[in-house]
């Protein structure tokens, strides 16, 4: 019986060693740990510097970036069984007619969990009756999907755009409030991503 009591407890100390339970706190390998404020702080700069346009399309003023919560961000995209959100963070924009704008810069923990966030947040629309919902795109070098979506808009039916693409483990999205999908095509093409 004390052979048993002992190679139990010698069972349950090894354990709680090998998975990090004991020892000085310190984050994952991977700093992907939510108590290393030094990697969210460097994170939270990169999206900030990304949904932040150096170059500007003519017409568009920069008006702020803001954070984000990753909680909020899941549930607006519909991907809230999607691991891995890391910091967002959102560019604001208008142009010369007052018509907001938005670059959202979503960080994930690897490609996998970025292209898992794109699929589903696609996956939320409905089929749309007629035509197609979802177009493919290349500028940058790179492949986007432009998304059409439809509102109503003072009594009236009007049509929305937005751009989503992954690059590397980011998923970047623009959107604005207007039914003119080049304006949000120059602004995703800005990113430069």
């Amino acid at each position: 019986m004390k052979k048993i009591i002992t190679l139990v407890s010698v069972f349950a100390v090894l354990m709680i060693a090998f998975s990090g339970c004991v020892g000085n706190n310190s984050p994952a390998v991977n700093g992907t740990g939510s108590d290393n404020p030094e990697t969210s702080a460097i994170s939270e700069e990169d999206v900030a510097g990304i949904s932040t346009l150096e170059t500007l399309p003519s017409g568009f003023e920069y008006v702020d970036t803001i954070p984000l919560s990753t909680d909020e961000t899941k549930s607006d995209y519909n991907a809230e069984n999607v691991s891995g959100v890391l910091n967002v963070s959102e560019g604001i924009y208008k142009d010369s007619n007052e018509t907001n704008y938005y670059v959202d810069v979503i960080e994930l923990e690897d490609k996998e969990a970025a292209n898992n966030f794109i699929t589903a947040y696609e996956a939320s629309f409905p089929p749309l009756a007629s035509g197609s919902r979802f177009t493919d795109e290349s500028f940058n070098g790179h492949s986007a999907v432009k998304i059409l979506d439809y509102m109503t808009s003072g009594g009236k039916t009007v049509s929305r755009y937005t751009y989503v693409w992954s690059n590397e483990n980011y998923v970047i999205v623009v959107f604005g409030n207007t039914a003119e999908e080049a304006p949000i095509r120059q602004l995703a093409e800005a990113t430069g991503y």
